[in-house]
């Protein structure tokens, strides 16, 4: 099955398999677990290191400059099955100023085989990396006896802190929490996979063209934030149950792209959603805006119970959906006609009337709802573009505001609603 490597390949984990986790913060703790030096340079030329389990490890050529580990400890620390205490304390010891590896081949014992290549970090002190990345990575194996094959681009992390996530023990995701990265670029994943769901012989091909992601933090707080994806294909089988969905709606695939921007002010409590978008090709965009207060920093930490807590104590000023038709609305309305025996027409002329009817339930009679359903309206009549804002009258509502959603009249007595079709 292709996934990690297990422990023998630990050191093709620390170096490599930086490349799959180090997509996200969420980098494993043993996620850098190359060496590097004293102050002097050291050199690996057609290293191997085996397992008991059979698996393997093969660099040509590793250089390491101005290190602070001997060749001994690097090779100890390359070497499978040394105890992960050990290997922990010199990933947490490691010093470089540069580490090039042009080749990385991983065999696992299961079959499965990774080759990454032109591998670089520079400026690693316990943890910390001024920059990692990799020119591409090619990887194949089985999922249950069906071929899985993954295959990406040129790869740049830059900012790593990993320093506190070497420390934690235990499950890679606790250590990822702790974890930070400044700045990551992925120019392009492409991965085939079984879709087991689906049945024998259904596939799933899932890809993007690029990624980008960038974080700014102070502490453990995000300060300010951004990712954007481009050309995120999601392709299943045509004979499975989501490839015949799919089909029914005219589409052979999914494609999509995603901006996400956030800012967060620590000494105000506040956080901003500036921006998430979410478009798809022949479909429309869904975007949302949103204004949050009382965001106390202990919701962007690691301890589970205060971001509990802090969740609990925020507040929303403002939240503002966005819904754009680019023949989504049309290819729906069609099929779900089709499958009740009537009219496109019909259908349309049903959904504006239900929206004309429940539109002032759900608002419990508020002024506004007319003006809401008015504009509901005139988006499926001729559907373009569809706005929701939505303003606490008393500056934020609170959690126990959200205690009387039971009660519509009550809760949208707290709001300012409005919305616009067509501008």
């Amino acid at each position: 099955m292709l996934r990690h490597p297990n422990r023998a390949n630990g050191r093709a984990r620390l170096i490599a398999l930086a490349l799959i986790a180090g997509t996200s913060i969420v980098l494993a703790p043993s996620a850098f677990a190359w060496p590097s030096g004293d102050s002097g340079d050291v050199t690996l030329d057609d290293f191997t290191a085996k397992a008991k389990d059979g698996s393997a490890f093969v660099i040509k050529r590793a250089e390491f400059a101005n290190t602070n580990l001997s060749k001994d400890e690097i090779v100890e620390m390359l070497t499978p099955d040394t105890p992960e205490a050990d290997e922990r304390a010199l990933v947490e010891k490691l010093k470089a100023d540069k580490i090039s590896i042009p080749a990385i081949d991983i065999t696992a014992k299961d079959g499965t085989k990774i080759h990454i290549h032109d591998l670089s970090a520079s400026n690693v002190d316990g943890g910390n990396v001024e920059k990692l990345e990799f020119a591409g990575m090619e990887a194949s194996g089985t999922d249950d006896g069906a071929p899985v094959s993954v295959k990406s681009g040129a790869l740049r992390l830059e900012g790593l802190n990993l320093a506190e996530a070497l420390k934690a023990i235990g499950a890679p995701a606790d250590a990822a929490q702790k974890g930070r990265l400044s700045h990551l670029t992925w120019e392009s994943l492409d991965i085939v996979a079984p879709d087991k769901e689906s049945g024998p012989g259904k596939t799933i091909h899932v890809a993007f063209a690029s990624i980008e992601l960038r974080g700014d933090y102070a502490g453990d707080a995000l300060k300010q934030g951004s990712t954007k994806l481009t050309g995120l294909i999601i392709e299943p089988s045509p004979d499975s149950e989501f490839g015949k969905n799919l089909a029914d709606l005219g589409y052979s695939r999914v494609e999509l792209a995603m901006v996400i921007g956030a800012n967060y002010q620590a000494d105000a409590k506040k956080f901003s959603l500036d921006e998430l978008t979410i478009e798809g090709a022949k479909m429309g965009a869904f975007g949302l805006k949103a204004n949050f207060g009382d965001i106390d920093p202990g919701l962007f930490g690691t301890d589970n119970d205060a971001r509990m807590q802090a969740l609990l104590g925020c507040s929303i000023s403002s939240l503002e959906i966005k819904v754009v038709n680019s023949g989504l609305f049309e290819k729906t309305l069609a099929l779900y006609a089709k499958q009740q025996g009537a009219t496109p027409d019909a259908l349309r002329q049903q959904w504006s009337a239900m929206t004309g009817q429940m539109a002032p339930l759900f608002l419990g009679g508020d002024p506004s709802a007319l003006k809401v359903a008015a504009e509901a309206q005139k988006f499926i009549a001729s559907p373009k573009n569809l706005t929701i804002s939505l303003k606490a009258k008393n500056g934020a509502l609170k959690a126990s505001d959200f205690m009387a959603i039971s009660d519509p009249a009550a809760f949208a007595s707290k709001l300012d609603i409005a919305a616009a079709a067509n501008q």
